[in-house]
C-alpha cells in the first residue's frame, strides 16, 4: 500500500468513527440513559390513573431541576409537581457471594390535568 490509500483508508475509518459516535450519542439518547425504568406496582398504577402522577427510577445524581426538563423535553408534557427520593439498598446474595442492588432515585411526579405518558 502507499502513503496515499493509508491515508484514504484512515480518513473513512476516522469519518465512520465520527458517524457512529454522533448517531450513538445524540441528545435524546443520551437523555434516555438517565431514565432507569417505570415503577409497575399497584400503588404506581392506582396514583396513574387517580391523580396523573407517573413513579419512575432515575439516576441518582439528576436534580429534580434536571428530571423535571429530562420528562418534560422527552415526553413533551408540563410537570406540576416532583417529589423524589432514595429507597434504601437491599442485600442480594447469589450463593456464597453477597452484594447490594444498584442505586436509584424514585421519582413521583404529577402532570397536568389531561396530560398523559404514553408506554409502548
Amino acid at each position: 500500500m502507499t502513503f496515499e490509500s493509508e491515508n484514504i483508508n484512515k480518513k473513512t475509518s476516522i469519518s465512520k468513527w465520527k458517524d457512529t459516535i454522533q448517531s450513538n450519542l445524540s441528545p435524546e439518547k443520551l437523555k434516555i440513559n438517565f431514565i432507569k425504568y417505570p415503577v409497575r406496582t399497584e400503588k404506581a398504577f392506582a396514583a396513574m390513573f387517580k391523580r396523573q402522577q407517573y413513579t419512575f427510577d432515575v439516576d441518582p445524581r439528576l436534580t429534580k431541576s434536571q428530571i423535571k426538563k429530562l420528562f418534560e423535553d422527552l415526553f413533551q408534557v408540563n410537570i406540576i409537581s416532583i417529589n423524589t427520593h432514595i429507597p434504601p439498598r437491599k442485600k442480594v446474595r447469589i450463593g456464597t457471594v453477597q452484594g447490594y442492588r444498584p442505586r436509584f432515585k424514585r421519582v413521583i411526579f404529577t402532570l397536568k390535568k389531561g396530560q398523559s405518558i404514553k408506554f409502548d
